[in-house]
């Protein structure tokens, strides 16, 4: 079949050409590589506990560190990928990734695991900013949703099979052989990535990089993460926490100032008035921040009040992580064919219905109870996630395809960024109500009353994004 022929049935059949097929699997790769490197160092996280003896706030941040630097970098590497190539500054993010695996494969200190995590995150920040556009470049808009609900069901594949690898490769090996394992799988990924992704059309006249607006957002962003993030080893009001809190104002003073002076600013006015970028953007952030919350609170939940081995809790993880998948790639096929407010907002009432039922029984119903509320939960988020991803990455223009998917990913890391520690001071506080203990079910149950909350206020930012199809 030629080439003309190839574009004129493609659309009717809705199938993908061979080299779309092979984009995808290039591109899903690595996306499952990442999550499934952060299931395996969260199942290591008690035997890494005891080998260094730290404290469980500073164990915190084994996983915290990957992200002090991977939201506040997505902004950049999509913006440098429009100007010097998606797929080369892709390849660098993964070969940083690389080397930060190694850091932790060879540990020897703590200090030196969260530094190996801080490099991770650094490499790993161009990672889905970068798919993202490479996919919407590729695809054309009758196809766009389908790939991209099919590319993020590698999230639900590396959640799936994270801690499960990771609990068997601890218990034979030792929690430095999952640094290992990872380094081998980035390796076959950065030789798949630059074997099947094409490279990138150099423009005749390539645009400039905002450095300062660029820098001055990643520092905005950054000290706002460790200013409300950190509470555990820097309260509110200290002297630290004081720091980052003017680091965050300096920042976006500076950022501000950029903005109407510069002529061609990092983040313009056609970002800030930008309707469809910014509901789409704050919708995604607030479904992340209660997805994110959902399977933080779950775990304990289930450990804590309803006495499960991790093993019961490592089946009831299906209960959403299969749903999730099966909602991703359904939602993708639904974005090509409705509105994405009306995907979105239908996911989000939904979700918002999931969760509450998981605040409504006590122990005494059994842990069986929750499944539906768990599984409803997991399709809704999962629905809702591609119509929001195709609608802010196209807001801007295709000349800043990069630039968008690295805003909008960098505002929907930040819902993740904040759920967790958020999640632990509400809990704290609730256990302290309580005299301390950590088996009653009404702080689990008020927390989880919040995340649906937190879902309904996201659907009625999604009802705001601008119709079209």
């Amino acid at each position: 079949m030629d080439q003309i022929s190839e574009r004129a049935v493609l659309p009717k059949l809705g199938a993908f050409s061979i080299r779309e097929l092979s984009i995808l699997i290039a591109l899903m790769i690595p996306s499952t590589m990442i999550l499934v490197d952060a299931g395996m160092v969260g199942v290591a996280l008690p035997v890494i506990q005891a080998d260094f003896n730290v404290s469980v706030d500073l164990l915190s941040w084994v996983m915290a560190a990957s992200y002090l630097l991977y939201v506040p970098l997505m902004s950049i590497y999509g913006r440098v990928g429009d100007v010097f190539g998606k797929k080369y500054l892709y390849l660098l993010g993964l070969a940083i990734f690389i080397s930060g695996t190694f850091f932790g494969a060879t540990a020897f200190s703590f200090g030196w695991l969260v530094g190996g995590r801080l490099l991770q995150g650094v490499g790993s920040a161009g990672s889905i900013p970068l798919a993202m556009a490479l996919i919407v470049e590729t695809f054309p808009p009758e196809r766009r949703g389908r790939a991209l609900g099919i590319w993020n069901a590698a999230a639900p594949i590396g959640m799936m099979l994270g801690p499960a690898l990771g609990g068997l490769i601890v218990e034979a090996f030792g929690w430095h052989a999952i640094f290992v394992m990872i380094a081998a799988l980035a390796l076959v990924s950065l030789g798949v990535a630059a074997w099947l992704i094409p490279a990138p059309l150099k423009p005749d006249t390539p645009p400039r990089v905002d450095w300062f607006g660029a820098v001055s957002l990643a520092l905005t962003v950054g000290g706002l993460l460790l200013a409300t993030t950190t509470a555990s080893v820097a309260p509110f009001g200290s002297f630290i926490n004081l720091i980052f809190w003017g680091i965050t104002l300096v920042a976006s003073l500076g950022l501000f100032w950029n903005a109407t002076h510069h002529p061609d600013p990092f983040i313009g006015a056609e970002v800030v008035r930008n309707r469809q970028f910014l509901t789409s953007s704050a919708a995604v952030g607030l479904r992340m921040f209660s997805h994110d919350g959902v399977r933080f609170l779950m775990v304990l939940y289930l450990a804590k009040v309803f006495s499960q081995s991790p093993r019961d809790i490592g089946f009831f993880v299906l209960f959403y992580t299969l749903p999730l998948m099966v909602g991703v790639t359904t939602g993708g096929f639904l974005a090509d064919r409705w509105p994405s407010r009306t995907v979105g907002v239908v996911g989000m009432l939904l979700l918002a219905a999931g969760i509450f039922w998981l605040s409504l029984f006590d122990p005494e119903t059994g842990a069986f109870i929750l499944a539906p509320g768990l599984v409803v939960a997991g399709f809704s988020s999962g629905i809702s996630l591609t119509p929001f991803n195709k609608t802010a990455v196209t807001a801007l223009g295709p000349d800043k395809i990069g630039l968008a998917s690295g805003l909008y990913n960098m505002v929907r890391f930040a819902g993740i960024a904040t759920s967790t520690p958020l999640l632990g001071l509400l809990l704290a506080r609730g256990f302290a109500q309580h005299g301390g203990l950590e088996t009653v079910s009404e702080p689990y149950q008020f927390a989880f009353q919040l995340l649906a909350g937190i879902a309904l206020v996201s659907g009625g930012v999604a009802a705001l994004i601008p119709k079209h199809r």
